[in-house]
């Protein structure tokens, strides 16, 4: 209790954690990329009502929201070994698989979460633009592919992107349930040096303040970009 609250112990603890804040981060936005490539993927096969692959599409968005993120996590983790060694009848796969560092798993179980959320989102962004548009531009020549990636989805992002801030928001806290297959990220080291130092209001404290100003930078980003996203929409309304 001699450190209780003492700036000088609160600036060490701020100087051990500050250095885990790129994992975290490098985690987040790894696993954003990644899922809004997924989201898209499965948006483009629900939106064209693709057969079968449209369906499974409707399945893994209603099983990726339905499940919690730690879940996934788990079943990354622990459930891709030993669904290899199944289906291969060796070891090998396994052993190949335990030269993977823990936090690709855990990127793949936010992924699978993330990217659920993500194409309800980007769905929703996509029936806020006019029908009309798509027809438009077919009946000038464009093909289907070059309607949507030219005319709808710029349109469709302005909409999209406060939800994604969000979002990432969420994910960016999210990312601290990594620690529970090993990944030593903020939450992680934080929860190491707490219980090394018996201090863990201290650390949490510092623990939070990294956490809320870097989702505070990220929100100033995130208004920046979806104030120059929605030129249109300005334009419209003048």
């Amino acid at each position: 209790m001699d450190n209780f609250l003492d700036p000088v112990f609160l600036l060490e603890i701020f100087e051990h954690l500050i250095k885990y804040v790129p994992i975290t981060l490098g985690l987040a936005v790894g696993t954003m990329i990644m899922s809004c490539l997924l989201a898209l993927m499965v948006t483009i096969l629900r939106y064209k009502k693709v057969p079968i692959l449209g369906k499974i599409g409707d399945i893994y968005v209603l099983l990726g929201r339905a499940l919690p993120s730690m879940i996934l996590i788990y079943l990354a983790f622990f459930g891709i070994p030993v669904l290899l060694m199944a289906v291969s009848g060796t070891n090998k796969s396994a052993m190949l698989l335990s030269g993977i560092p823990p936090i690709a798993f855990a990127a793949l179980g936010l992924t699978l979460h993330t990217g659920a959320y993500l194409a309800e989102i980007f769905r929703g962004a996509l029936q806020s633009v006019n029908v009309g548009q798509t027809e438009a531009a077919l009946s000038i020549g464009m093909t289907w592919n070059q309607a949507f990636f030219r005319i709808i989805l710029p349109q469709a992002a302005v909409f999209a992107t406060p939800m994604m801030a969000n979002q990432f928001l969420n994910l960016l806290k999210g990312t601290s349930i990594a620690f529970m297959i090993s990944v030593i990220e903020l939450f992680g080291a934080a929860n190491v040096l707490a219980s090394n130092n018996n201090a863990y209001l201290e650390v949490y404290i510092v623990t939070a303040c990294l956490y809320w100003s870097t989702s505070i930078c990220f929100e100033k980003l995130a208004s920046v970009l979806e104030y120059n996203l929605s030129y249109f929409k300005r334009g419209t309304s003048k």
